[in-house]
């Protein structure tokens, strides 16, 4: 459960056996590009812009050490936020605004252009962690503490409570928004389920098959939305998803072991990073997936 501890910290969730996944896999429809910064341990991909800018976070140990980056035309820009420990970047907009977090027990979000960093802090909370921002600047997120956080989306100083009803959950964390306002995320208490925001209606997302996590992470204005699940496969017990107009397709980068899709651009690349056995965790872009990769063979749902 090390992808889920590097957002949120602290989080407990229980996997069981895998199930046999009845979506169809997509990843012989998909080109999988490796982004690997230099020298690093570790490195996981979170945004992408239309222009094809990566941003994510890299270091050595994924419980000790986390540092910004972006990678644009083939170069990494490295970046910390200053004074405080795991800077993660977790969106970027196609101005080349970038948002992310950073911090361990204290957690602060943050808007950086490139030269400045903008504190984002949702009032007197202990961790504020920025997630995903559009071209108007609007960012979404999770606000609270260690033991729990609601979703929130903010537009210029103002905190817009986005947590699904009937509310009790421990976690929601609005993760993407794309440039019609449109939010995804996720949210956990016994379970763990995404959820899509829309005109102010929520609507779960549960892959079928899925064990007891499906999150989602990031959408685009075509309405993809992308995440991952557990209980796949075998031996793939975490697998990424796309969900188009009520259906699920998953797919998982060649030979690994876990698959995390976490960002979509406007042309359909996606972002994220994937586990090999040894748990080395490497980045990782797509090739664009399109309406039409859920014409035949996806799973239809009414969810």
């Amino acid at each position: 459960m090390a992808r889920i501890c590097r957002l949120a910290i602290v989080i407990v969730l229980v996997l069981g056996v895998p199930l046999m996944h009845a979506q169809e896999d997509i990843s012989a429809h998909l080109t999988f590009t490796t982004i690997d910064v230099p020298g690093a341990g570790y490195t996981g991909a979170w945004g992408i812009n239309s222009a094809g800018d990566v941003v994510g976070n890299y270091g050595q140990n994924i419980e000790t050490d986390s540092h910004g980056f972006l990678l644009q035309n083939g170069s990494f820009a490295l970046f910390d936020y200053p004074g405080l420990t795991m800077t993660i970047a977790t969106g970027i907009n196609d101005s080349g605004l970038i948002v992310g977090h950073a911090g361990n027990l204290q957690v602060v979000g943050f808007l950086y252009d490139g030269t400045t960093f903008t504190t984002i802090q949702d009032g007197s909370y202990s961790a504020t962690f920025a997630l995903g921002i559009n071209n108007a600047a609007l960012v979404v997120g999770g606000a609270g503490n260690v033991g729990a956080t609601r979703g929130f989306e903010l537009r210029g100083q103002r905190f817009k409570n986005i947590s699904p009803p009937p509310g009790g959950w421990i976690y929601v964390y609005a993760t993407g928004i794309n440039n019609l306002a449109e939010v995804v995320g996720w949210y956990t208490g016994a379970t763990t389920n995404g959820f899509t925001y829309k005109n102010g209606k929520f609507r779960t997302l549960s892959v079928p098959g899925a064990y007891s996590i499906t999150e989602a992470e990031g959408l685009n204005d075509g309405g993809i939305v992308v995440g991952w699940y557990d209980g796949c496969s075998s031996p793939q017990p975490d697998c990424a998803f796309a969900y188009m107009n009520g259906k699920y397709i998953s797919f998982i980068y060649p030979g690994a072991y876990s698959t995390f899709a976490t960002g979509i651009n406007a042309s359909g690349q996606i972002v994220g990073e994937y586990q090999l056995a040894d748990g080395t965790y490497r980045g990782f872009v797509t090739s664009p997936i399109s309406a039409a990769d859920f014409e035949t063979g996806a799973k239809k749902t009414d969810y």
